[in-house]
């Protein structure tokens, strides 16, 4: 039953003769002077996970967005042919097909709501991130602050007591004349 037909095998990708790993025999020039120089392609992170994330989501929306306004149209067609049906059956699937463009409108919907749910949590975890980054350089500021509206209050409260005992002294004559020369 041969038919004299020849198959390339070639063009399916697959080579009539079988492969033979030789390790990195075809690399030894390169590996002569010390480390190999491999590139290693799975440690390469994406740039930016949030952005390509958000990227992702946006796309989403704008698919289901699409989605959402054929079947909101779906909907629409459904329902006008079930008001213009003749017979019970014509009737009877426009209407189906109606509950099932709200079905799938109403999962939409949700998909969306959880999409704009993720997006938020996502900004909100970058803002979360950032503002940890800073906390450092942050709490270093804070803490001088509060030392420096420590020392403040420290002086008020002083100079408030102060005061206040030198009116009550002042009674006594010379005791506010000493209290402005100093101690």
């Amino acid at each position: 039953m041969d038919s004299g037909l020849t198959v390339d095998l070639g063009l399916f990708g697959i080579a009539p003769e079988m492969a033979v790993y030789d390790g990195l025999a075809g690399r030894r020039a390169d590996l002569a002077g010390g480390a190999a120089p491999v590139l290693d392609i799975k440690a390469e992170a994406p740039l930016d996970p949030f952005l390509d994330m958000q990227a992702m989501l946006l796309e989403m929306t704008k698919e289901l967005r699409e989605r959402f306004q054929r079947f909101q149209s779906q909907r629409a067609f459904a329902e006008r042919d079930a008001d213009a049906a003749e017979d019970e059956a014509s009737r009877k699937l426009a209407q189906t097909d109606a509950k099932a463009a709200i079905e799938a409108v109403s999962l939409i919907v949700r998909t969306l709501e959880k999409i704009d749910s993720l997006q938020r949590t996502l900004i909100n975890e970058r803002a979360e991130a950032e503002a940890a980054l800073g906390e450092p350089d942050d709490g270093e500021a804070l803490a001088a602050e509060f030392d420096r509206l420590v020392e403040e209050r420290v002086k008020d409260r002083l100079n408030a007591a102060r005061e206040d005992w030198m009116r009550e002294s002042g009674a006594g004559g010379d005791a506010p004349a000493r209290a402005e020369s100093g101690p």
